[in-house]
């Protein structure tokens, strides 16, 4: 083995919902109600989860405007000052993954390339930084960049190009089996992961 490909939501990151509830306790206090507030935030969500699939945003840029874009409307129906969210980026309402740092500071101590494959925006290096992981990863692949998401193979070729591996030297860790059998069919050596403690996974 001389790479390692993984995917970041489930394996590296977990949804962080008491950060989320932290965020709508905070707007409704301004006058907003908790319930309204939740939802103008999962509304947000959505959308973005919406240009993730359809791979609407290709660049940091456009990703800055559609942002701009939802804050200015959640601000608009909570009445709150737009500076306030802002900064909030949808990884902020994320959390690193129970074990996410030993497993990829345990692959980079074997001298292996690492490379993170994601369905997601073009923030992906970004959103790593911000949980501390971004230092272990040679090469970022965000499927709103490359045009293509998993598990077309054409977005785990893009990444393994990136990383200058072949697939049979690679290993693909996935919690979505269905990545991870595109990815065995391309001849990567993967496997289903999910973190001890992640939604679904049994002790």
């Amino acid at each position: 083995m001389r790479g390692a490909l993984l995917d970041r939501d489930g394996v590296l990151l977990l949804l962080d919902e008491k950060a989320l509830y932290r965020k709508a306790v905070e707007l409704a206090a301004r006058g907003a109600g908790l319930e309204r507030s939740l939802a103008a935030l999962a509304r947000a969500v959505r959308a973005l989860n919406e240009a993730v699939r359809g791979l609407a945003v290709r660049t940091l840029e456009e990703e800055e405007a559609l942002w701009r874009t939802l804050v200015l409307e959640v601000a608009r129906e909570l009445r709150v000052p737009p500076e306030e969210l802002l900064p909030w980026r949808y990884y902020r309402f994320m959390r690193p993954a129970p074990g996410a740092e030993r497993l990829l500071h345990r692959l980079k101590a074997r001298n292996l390339k690492v490379g993170v494959l994601s369905n997601t925006l073009p923030s992906l290096r970004e959103s790593l930084a911000h949980h501390g992981l971004a230092r272990y990863v040679d090469g970022f692949f965000a499927s709103c960049a490359l045009g293509v998401a998993k598990p077309d193979p054409r977005a785990f070729l893009l990444a393994l190009e990136g990383l200058g591996l072949a697939p049979e030297e690679t290993l693909y860790l996935d919690d979505d089996p269905e990545n991870v059998e595109a990815a065995r069919r391309l001849g990567l050596r993967a496997e289903v992961y999910a973190p001890i403690g992640a939604p679904g996974r049994r002790a």
